[in-house]
């Protein structure tokens, strides 16, 4: 999430006078005779009046708009057949995730083919499904554990402790090969992926021949069973199931390559890259952002359509990022971190006090620790480190 400086100082106040005094001057001389005292709407004052609106507003209510968020309900006795088909009572009674975007983000254009998915939960197990609209089923991987990326796949990653450590990647591809592995933390922050073996059972279905460009598929399915003891390995958390009411941080992803049919069979187009689609746009070709991600509630609630979604932790991770990300953008330019907020270009709700206070940041060398205190949880103290690595004490 990218803020202006320019509504920093006084929240807005002075940002709103510069658009007024602009916008004065800009109806003046632009002002259609015929219409007296009314001043047309130029692209600038909406672009600073929304600007500054919503960082007031931010400021005031001390809240942050949640990214992408799912709620799995509980199955409370039902049960899913694991045959690709999502075809169980459990899953017709639930949502599914909304369509996905371009991974890049919203002004890029919407992919050409429909992704969903569905979560559900048991006192033992994660159920994920997942349908993937595909006219040409191909795919060449059928050994376990390979970067199934290279081909089409479906892919899902899951932060179950918040923590931006040992977040788990599974891959699975329409030949049902899968690879399940565990990162200890993002690339960019130095980390590196482990073997891991996650899941306890999955299936494909394709209505279709794979890699049978004669038989006209229009889409492949998958269901996947991920044990919560499996989840949690490696974690802080629980190996236990989930509670109700518990989040996690969740991204789901689709690399989709173009296709050409050569002597009656698929091939990759030659030269060609992936597009990826994903359930939330993490603005940039790059997975491994677990910052970045969407949201994921547990409800033992009753299925709801549209069911509101509550995470009362939320803007006190959003203040732990945005300080995280202006300390990487500072030291970027200075080559240094900085313990003075001053210097750092941060959002108001965070440099008015009203939100977010006793900010304190530890500079030792190239590394560097921030501790906050927000208005939402004014009892927790949370951390965030130069390896993105948060905890709450």
């Amino acid at each position: 999430m990218h803020y202006s400086g320019r509504c920093i100082a006084g929240v807005g106040a002075v940002c709103g006078l510069a658009c007024i005094g602009i916008g004065v001057l800009i109806g003046y001389f632009a002002r259609d005779a015929s219409v007296p005292n009314k001043e047309p709407e130029t692209a600038y004052l909406k672009s600073c009046r929304g600007e500054c609106q919503t960082q007031e507003d931010q400021v005031k209510s001390c809240t942050i708009p949640y990214p992408g968020n799912y709620v799995s309900y509980y199955l409370h006795g039902k049960t899913i057949t694991i045959d690709g088909k999502l075809d169980d009572e459990a899953w017709k009674e639930v949502s599914s995730t909304e369509n996905f975007v371009d991974i890049r983000g919203l002004d890029y254009p919407a992919p050409r083919l429909e992704t969903r998915v569905k979560l559900r939960w048991d006192d033992t197990n994660l159920y994920v499904g997942a349908y993937l609209q595909e006219p040409h089923v191909w795919t060449t991987f059928t050994e376990k554990d390979t970067r199934l990326y290279k081909n089409n796949a479906f892919e899902t990653f899951f932060d179950v402790d918040g923590s931006m450590q040992m977040y788990k990647e599974f891959e699975i591809n329409a030949l049902n090969t899968t690879w399940d592995l565990m990162l200890t933390r993002a690339y960019m922050d130095g980390g590196d992926f482990v073997d891991w073996e996650g899941i306890a059972d999955k299936a494909v279905y394709t209505d279709g021949v794979v890699n049978d460009p004669s038989s006209k598929p229009t889409f492949w399915s998958l269901e996947v069973v991920f044990p919560f003891v499996n989840l949690a390995e490696n974690t802080t958390r629980h190996s236990g199931p989930a509670v109700d009411g518990e989040v996690w941080f969740m991204v789901l992803a689709r690399p989709q390559y173009e296709t050409e049919v050569v002597n009656g069979k698929y091939q990759k187009v030659p030269g060609s890259k992936a597009s990826w689609y994903s359930w939330v746009p993490v603005g940039a070709v790059n997975l491994h952002l677990p910052s970045k991600w969407g949201l994921l509630e547990f409800s033992k609630g009753q299925p709801q359509k549209n069911p509101t979604f509550s995470f009362s932790r939320w803007t006190t991770y959003q203040a732990l990022f945005d300080i995280f990300n202006a300390e990487k953008t500072f030291n970027a330019v200075n080559a240094g971190y900085v313990s003075d907020l001053k210097l750092l270009t941060l959002p108001p709700y965070i440099t008015s006090g009203d939100c977010v206070h006793t900010i304190n940041v530890q500079v030792n060398n190239d590394q560097f620790e921030v501790t906050l205190r927000s208005k939402t949880e004014p009892r927790v103290t949370a951390h965030i480190n130069n390896n993105r690595t948060v905890w709450f004490t």
